[in-house]
């Protein structure tokens, strides 16, 4: 199992980096491994979504590509920390307990002893995405779990709008959804607190991350500030390509890319 740490913007304190963080597909899985029920109907849900959002999809006032419109934009607004902590597929990766056998049986580490964890070293250092892992796992942990149990207890109070003919619930929906997201990401969050708490992760620096980002020629910005973008749209490509990220993880890069950007132009970060 392997982790990337993407920066996706900069500042002249290079410790402030924001990145995101992926699960690449595993290349030869861990054996009795496969996908379960929920990951192949959220595959489903996902090829649907994105039918609607096809130029030839009929409907009724046209309200698919209307209900996908309004999607898209309030996915844009999601963090881009959220979106990270999902893309990684625990059910793919070795749990802890098997990490922990492994290790002890065996005297030399291997991809089967840790989960490691890649970074351009040219722009991040190990302390600094260990610090990043930890107070993202300190702030978010909470704010997960605390919008999960708030968007469950709007499931019900929307439900009655099922009643609504010839209406859909996209309200009952929307609330499902952000309470499968937010728990998905604070499952993410314990299980990196885990491995982090375990000594189960390798910090390792990735030369093919490093040579991406030296090619990389972001756009130029209209924003007067030190902070700069780090990521264009050929070097967003090439990591999912080279790494066989998800398609989805181009999107949540370019979104990453603006957010980040703007976080730390709020946050005044010096």
């Amino acid at each position: 199992m392997k982790i990337l740490a993407v920066p996706v913007a900069r500042h002249r304190n290079p410790a402030r980096l924001p990145y995101i963080t992926y699960l690449p597909k595993l290349t030869r899985p861990f054996p009795g491994i496969s996908a379960t029920s929920s990951q192949r109907m959220m595959q489903y849900v996902s090829n649907v979504w994105t039918q609607w959002g096809q130029p030839d999809t009929k409907s009724l006032l046209n309200w698919k590509n209307r209900v996908y419109s309004l999607g898209e934009r309030i996915m844009d607004s999601i963090e881009y920390e959220e979106w990270a902590l999902k893309g990684i597929d625990q059910v793919l990766g070795p749990s802890i307990q098997r990490l922990l056998l492994s290790r002890s049986h065996k005297t030399v580490p291997d991809a089967h002893t840790h989960v490691s964890v890649l970074y351009p070293s040219s722009l991040i250092s190990r302390p600094s995405v260990l610090e990043s892992l930890q107070r993202m796992s300190t702030y978010r942990a909470p704010l997960h779990n605390r919008q999960f149990l708030y968007n469950m207890i709007a499931i019900p109070v929307t439900a009655p709008l099922f009643l609504v003919p010839a209406v859909p619930n996209v309200v009952t929906y929307y609330f499902m959804w952000r309470a499968w997201s937010h728990w998905r990401a604070y499952q993410a969050l314990q299980s990196l607190q885990s491995l982090i708490r375990h000594d189960l992760v390798k910090f390792e620096p990735d030369e093919q991350l490093d040579a991406l980002f030296r090619h990389s020629r972001p756009p130029p910005s209209d924003i007067t500030t030190d902070c700069a973008w780090l990521l264009d749209q050929s070097c967003m490509n090439r990591i999912v390509d080279d790494y066989t990220l998800p398609a989805q993880a181009y999107v949540d890069l370019r979104r990453a890319s603006k957010q980040a950007i703007h976080d730390i132009i709020r946050s005044g970060a010096t």
